[in-house]
Order: C-alpha cells, then sequence, then structure tokens
C-alpha cells in the first residue's frame, strides 16, 4: 500500500472560503484528512489524473488529501475496502471502469453496486477510438467501408487490449452497428496491440486515447475516428464518429467519484462541490487533458445513470456477440 499526502497550502487551511470546509473548530466537514482510495497500482495514468486532482482538492476543502492506493482482483479489492468503509465522507473512492464490466459481465463481487455504492460526479472519461496501421488498405473509415464491401467474405482483423475489455466490447459494438466484417484478435494490454498494429500485423485498432495518440501525432498509426461528440484535443484533424459516418457511436471509459451508501446528504453535496470545482480549474484540466482524459463533473445522479446505462449496453454487446469474460 503507498500513500502520499498532498498538502493544502497554509492559507487555504486557516481561512475558511465560501464553497470550502470551514476550521475543524466548527465541526463542519471535513474537519480532518480525507483518504482518497485508488484501486490501481501506482504511476498509471488514472492514478497520476488521481492525484493532479487532489492537488487543487485539497486547496478547496482545506484539509490534507491522503492518496491511497489499493490495487488488487481486478479493482474489486479497492472497491471493496471503500464501500464497507465508514458512510462519513472521508473515505471515497475513484470507482473504476472496471465496476462497470464486472457487473456486465456478472462477475461476483462482495458489494452490491445498487445497494452499496453512492455516486457523487463523474471524474473523467477515456474517449476510444479506432485507428489503422499505416499499411491498412484504407486511410479513413468510408475507405474501410468501401474496401470491405469490395472484397466479400473478407474480414478486416481489428486488436484490442484483449478478449473482455472495454476495447473489446466498443469493437463489437462498432461492428453490430455497422455490419463491417470485423475479427477480434486479444492481446495482452494496449501497448503489446499498439506494437503489432504499427508493425503492419494487424490493419485495425479499437483502443483508447492514449497512448494511441501520441502514435497517431508521430505518424506511426492513422487516426480514423474518435469516440466522442467533439474532436479530442490532442487529435484536432481526427473526425469524430459522427463525422466519419459512424453516428452513435461514441465510447468512452468512464471513472467516478463514489461514497459509500449512507452518507449525508449534506457531505456529499460537499464533496460533488469540491470535486467540481477542482475539475473546473483550468490548470487541472489541461494536465488532465494532457494524459488523454476528458474531465466530467456533474451531479450524482447523472454519473448513476451512467453507470446503469453503460451495464446495460455492455451486457447486451456481450450476449450478443458471445463475448466471454477477461480471463
Amino acid at each position: 500500500m503507498k500513500r502520499r499526502l498532498v498538502m493544502a497550502a497554509a492559507a487555504a487551511a486557516l481561512v475558511p472560503r465560501s464553497g470550502s470546509a470551514q476550521s475543524p473548530a466548527s465541526g463542519a466537514f471535513p474537519d480532518r484528512p480525507v483518504r482518497f482510495v485508488v484501486p490501481y497500482a501506482p504511476g498509471g495514468s488514472t492514478d497520476t489524473s488521481s492525484r493532479i486532482v487532489a492537488d487543487r482538492l485539497a486547496q478547496v476543502l482545506g484539509q490534507q488529501i491522503v492518496v491511497e492506493n489499493k490495487p488488487g482482483g481486478g479493482t474489486i479489492i479497492g472497491t471493496e475496502f471503500v464501500l464497507r468503509s465508514k458512510p462519513d465522507g472521508y473515505t471515497v473512492l475513484l470507482t473504476p471502469a472496471a465496476l462497470i464490466a464486472n457487473a456486465a459481465f456478472g462477475t461476483k463481487t462482495p458489494y452490491d453496486i445498487d445497494k452499496d455504492l453512492m455516486p457523487v460526479l463523474g471524474f473523467v472519461d477515456l474517449p476510444m477510438l479506432l485507428a489503422a496501421s499505416n499499411s491498412a488498405p484504407f486511410a479513413t473509415v468510408a475507405e474501410m467501408k468501401a474496401w470491405a464491401a469490395a472484397q466479400p467474405g473478407r474480414t478486416i482483423s481489428y486488436a484490442s487490449a484483449g478478449v473482455g475489455s472495454l476495447t473489446h466490447l466498443w469493437g463489437e459494438y462498432v461492428k453490430a452497428r455497422t455490419g463491417l466484417p470485423m475479427e477480434h484478435v486479444g492481446y495482452k494490454g494496449s501497448a503489446e496491440a499498439l506494437r503489432d498494429v504499427m508493425a503492419g500485423h494487424v490493419p485495425l485498432f479499437s483502443d483508447v486515447l492514449v497512448p494511441t495518440a501520441t502514435a497517431i501525432r508521430a505518424g506511426k498509426v492513422r487516426g480514423l475516428a474518435v469516440a466522442m461528440k467533439q474532436r479530442s484535443e490532442l487529435l484536432p484533424d481526427v473526425p469524430t464518429v459522427g463525422e466519419a459516418g459512424l453516428a452513435g457511436l461514441e465510447g468512452t471509459i468512464p471513472f467516478g467519484i463514489s461514497v459509500p451508501a449512507g452518507t449525508p446528504d449534506a457531505v456529499v453535496a460537499k464533496l460533488n462541490a469540491a470535486f467540481n470545482e477542482a475539475l473546473a480549474d483550468p490548470a487541472t484540466r489541461a494536465k488532465l487533458v494532457e494524459l488523454g482524459f476528458v474531465p466530467v463533473g456533474g451531479k450524482g445522479p447523472d454519473y448513476g445513470e451512467v453507470i446503469r446505462s453503460e451495464v446495460a449496453k455492455w451486457r447486451k454487446v456481450i450476449k450478443d456477440s458471445n463475448i466471454p469474460p477477461p480471463g
């Protein structure tokens, strides 16, 4: 377990401000450090995004934010730890996208997300994208469709981070909605898949924005479409799925902020306001965008609806495409 104390500025810790916590003497939340549990190992982009926001959050709340990594069990260990904690707002979960995947696959977990989890807000989204190798016989979605139409009986192999990954599910979603003859090739992680796409071994890649955006900007692969309603700031020359002729196929890997069910409404509201303020900070937002994330924010019920709708969508894709759970 690795800890890091993110310290608020001294002035912020001593001077109450509108929209921030009051001094500990007042008894208002928070009057002691807040634990921010990240169910991933230290050093990855998700962990980094949490620490970036925690820096600003400490200033907003006027308290230390203890970022604590609790990886393992496909994020189940860290999630269970938070959802079994005292519902007082002092233990907060970076809610992983794996929570959605687990529910969609029917994976048994020691908690019930419908009963044990209180959504606070959406945190960041990690958009998906389609990329093609430089040796592929197409450089745009339109060309890919034309090639497929002219080559009846031939398939287009596409790589993903692995069987049952959300990028695999999105690839199957694209296949089902477009009728393209796509055939999945699963890898053990995005980096391994990207290497084979760059080498021309697989023509198509269903992945997330980073690190593939770096390869696209370097000219090592071609960006076909980003699964967003607006173009990515990292890839302004790559069309959205709507612009590319894949309307309605937007897809992201959503992360959120949650606390245990039973946390007082006033505490949830305070955390919601503080995280929204931190995510709206221009410097914080710029750092998140550079990592490939889209800051979200909003209200708890909105994030709760994202969880429900994403579980339902991917559950149908899993059933229709007969996808086995990740091994």
